[in-house]
């Protein structure tokens, strides 16, 4: 059994706010589902759907008024929640980075986020007892390759289980989904305490990991050795106070990895996720944890 694994990058134009990484993990069976299902609202298209293009009207979207936007939107995300793929991504603050790491380079920053991202694959693959493979966007293959190599190379359990690394381009749909939960992370930060949390969020909140870095814990890894010594973010799992990332929608890991043995439960043929995606389940209980008014910019 093999969960599998798309990530994808998102940040500002200028690469001066925040580095995401995200994606979404799930297993063979739910990525099945999941491209019959995405395929159906996105065949028209004329290019692979980018959802930054969609929200801010450029690209094919141009000449789409916005409610038919918001309303391909809310079915893509509709999607994602309905398969029950689990979402997660990693969030590097530029500014910070740069400070804690001036030699490095702001692009170094992503290079953080995507290692983070693969330790976690990592993870909750060792947890239920599966391997993983992942998938990135073409255009990160130097530093994600190079993430991927600095972990699996470790003297660490995990590790075992990354049994490859694979790059395409958005016209495989997983990327387009991971696409969308990147964008989401990034502008969940860039948001913070300015606008109340996005529709989307909101919708598929059960089911997302966020992880903030701050500067006590950019300068707690540094202090480690990263990132000559990748090793040092296995071993994250007690920091000082000072030097905890912030985490988002985390109800304890067991509450995760409960979310991740349902990736294995499906593989092994218990339980489905055609009945909710197929009719469109919306799963309202328990939905707007925060009971913040949502919204879409």
């Amino acid at each position: 059994m093999m969960i599998e694994c798309y990530f994808d990058d998102s940040s500002d134009d200028r690469r001066a706010k925040y580095y995401a990484c995200g994606g979404l993990l799930g297993s063979q069976e739910q990525w099945d589902f999941f491209d019959i299902l995405w395929h159906t609202h996105t065949h028209s298209l004329k290019e692979p759907f980018r959802a930054a293009n969609c929200e801010g009207g450029h690209g094919q979207f141009e000449d789409w008024p916005k409610p038919m936007r918001d309303d391909l939107m809310a079915r893509l995300v509709n999607v994602i929640y309905g398969v029950r793929l689990f979402g997660f991504a990693s969030v590097v603050p530029v500014a910070e980075f740069e400070c804690v790491f001036p030699s490095l380079g702001k692009e170094r920053a992503f290079g953080l986020a995507a290692t983070q991202a693969i330790f976690n694959a990592a993870h909750i693959a060792d947890r239920v007892g599966m391997d993983v493979h992942l998938w990135f966007e073409q255009g990160q293959i130097g530093i994600v390759s190079s993430a991927y190599e600095s972990v699996r190379m470790l003297n660490w359990k995990p590790a075992q289980r990354l049994r490859g690394i694979s790059f395409d381009t958005k016209h495989l749909r997983p990327l387009q989904g991971a696409d969308l939960i990147a964008r989401e992370a990034y502008k969940h930060m860039d948001n913070l305490g300015v606008r109340p949390t996005r529709i989307p969020i909101h919708e598929m909140w059960e089911n997302l990991f966020f992880m903030l870095w701050t500067e006590g814990s950019l300068r707690y890894v540094a202090a480690q050795g990263w990132p000559e010594n990748p090793e040092c973010l296995a071993k994250f799992s007690d920091p000082p106070p000072g030097a905890r990332i912030q985490h988002f929608w985390e109800k304890s890991w067991a509450y995760h990895e409960q979310k991740a043995k349902s990736i294995r439960e499906l593989s092994s043929g218990h339980g489905s996720p055609t009945e909710s995606a197929a009719r469109g389940d919306q799963g309202e209980a328990g939905r707007g944890e925060s009971g913040e008014k949502a919204e879409e910019s």
